[in-house]
């Protein structure tokens, strides 16, 4: 039994602090305290997460050797630099968002022993309130190596931290086609659920087709541009794949234009624009579905 610390009390963050309860002393950093205990509801009924919270400002020491960082993909700059201060030379970082950002600036901060995962997690989950976290679906969850240190522990640290904890886990041997198979499915699935307040499985019907197929056939022309080996045939699979397994649950996006919050739009269709106009690839469908969800902002 080891001591995580987790930053971000979202449906993601508050997922992984239940399942890693199990096992471990979980404490889940805040900016203030909650009001109430967190409580999980599965099929098997309603748990309260056995998980303390932390908030650093009042926290006069504290050492961090193990981080799950589960934020927006424009929340981890300011994320990483509340919890940098406090790991531990030898700490754990794992982080997990949708969409791409630039891991080379979390890297540059990192001490030579300290290690950086990427988690790639489809498992559905819905926040009912700042207190209630709901499972809506099952999902395969990869975790991935992003530098050196985290390449030379990474099947020790899975057997403590996702084997037999997290269901349906597993080693992905490459990062950056982790990375990408992640944004694709992200691409299919959330700006579309996001702008007609659909959940996933409903994206299933015909009518959304030809738009999920031209979204995807221009990142996938980008991916492959710039080296990376996807195929449209399989980022369409994954994405269906997930559709199915997370039918009942609104996306991440969908729920922020729900609740009028800033969107992870940038980070997925916008990344794939910015890559394309350094690649010289067309992406007009893409640059469609950024603006029409920045109007959402």
């Amino acid at each position: 039994m080891t001591d995580i610390h987790i930053v971000g009390a979202g449906a993601i963050g508050l997922s992984f602090a239940h399942a890693l309860s199990q096992r471990h002393n979980v404490s889940v950093i805040t900016r203030t305290l909650p009001t109430d205990k967190w409580l999980i509801s599965e099929h098997l009924g309603t748990k309260v997460i056995n998980a303390k919270p932390v908030v650093l400002a009042h926290t006069q020491s504290l050492s961090i050797a193990n981080c799950f960082i589960c934020v927006k993909a424009y929340q981890l700059p300011q994320a990483i630099a509340d919890v940098l201060p406090y790991l531990s030379d030898h700490a754990n970082l794992f982080i997990s968002h949708n969409g791409m950002c630039d891991l080379s600036e979390v890297l540059d901060q990192l001490k030579p022993n300290q290690a950086l995962f990427f988690i790639s997690t489809a498992r559905g989950a819905l926040k009912l309130d700042d207190n209630h976290v709901k499972i809506t679906g099952s999902g395969d969850t990869y975790l991935g190596a992003c530098n050196t240190q985290a390449h030379s522990i990474i099947k020790h640290i899975f057997g403590i931290y996702f084997s037999g904890i997290l269901s349906q886990s597993f080693i992905h041997e490459d990062m950056t086609l982790l990375r990408w198979q992640k944004l694709l499915v992200n691409i299919a699935i959330n700006p579309l659920s996001a702008l007609h307040q659909v959940p996933n499985g409903q994206l299933r019907q015909p009518k959304f087709s030809a738009t999920i197929l031209a979204l995807l056939n221009e990142a996938c022309t980008v991916a492959n541009k710039a080296g990376i080996k996807v195929t449209l045939s399989q980022a369409l699979d994954n994405a269906y794949q997930v559709m199915s397994r997370t039918s009942a649950n609104f996306s991440s996006m969908a729920q922020d234009v729900k609740h009028g919050r800033k969107t992870e739009i940038e980070a997925i269709c916008g990344y794939v624009v910015a890559q394309g106009q350094l690649l010289n690839v067309s992406t007009p469908y893409n640059a469609q579905m950024l603006q029409a969800l920045i109007n959402k902002h």
